[in-house]
């Protein structure tokens, strides 16, 4: 749709139109998905899926090597797609292209499990993709840190025992 700016997608592909270990896949639907299809005709690196049933994410997310955030400048702020915490989990690292100082940003600077570049920049983007896939330890690396932020910080666990801390902390008497 409009707030994923999926021509970095196409520009990436293009720039990586020679190297036959590096392919894209987009899956879903939106309102944008035939002019970016249109954008990509001729790459045979990119291809483009419907949306897969909730039953087939955690394949989904195991068949990626890399998985993409992308937003359009000024929506980071008031937005953190949910994939990106389902990405976490998979023990995968990311790329994402959003606002400096967005919450997505701050995660995957705080978990030190991806790249974050600059809403709608192809040339950040294409060096972000080119970083990851030419360093096969990084990515692993990263990966495993996503998995273990993750479970540190936003597992039903950790998030109940954040829970269970503010709870305790708001029936202690404060002392003045």
């Amino acid at each position: 749709g409009y707030s994923q700016p999926l021509e970095l997608v196409v520009a990436a592909a293009r720039a990586f139109a020679d190297r036959p270990d590096v392919h894209f896949v987009v899956n879903g639907g939106g309102s944008g998905r035939a002019s970016v299809e249109l954008a990509a005709k001729g790459l045979s690196n990119i291809t483009f899926l419907d949306l897969q049933p909730i039953e087939r994410l955690p394949e989904v997310l195991a068949a990626g090597d890399i998985h993409l955030v992308l937003l359009r400048k000024g929506l980071s702020a008031s937005s953190v797609p949910s994939k990106t915490f389902s990405i976490l989990a998979a023990g995968r690292p990311l790329i994402c292209s959003v606002d400096a100082g967005s919450e997505v940003a701050r995660v995957v600077a705080d978990a030190d499990c991806g790249i974050a570049v600059p809403p709608e920049d192809a040339k950040a983007f294409i060096e972000a993709v080119r970083c990851l896939v030419d360093n096969h330890a990084e990515r692993t690396a990263a990966g495993k840190r996503a998995r273990s932020f993750v479970e540190q910080w936003y597992s039903p666990a950790a998030v109940a025992a954040a829970y269970d801390d503010l709870f305790v902390e708001l029936q202690t008497p404060s002392v003045e």
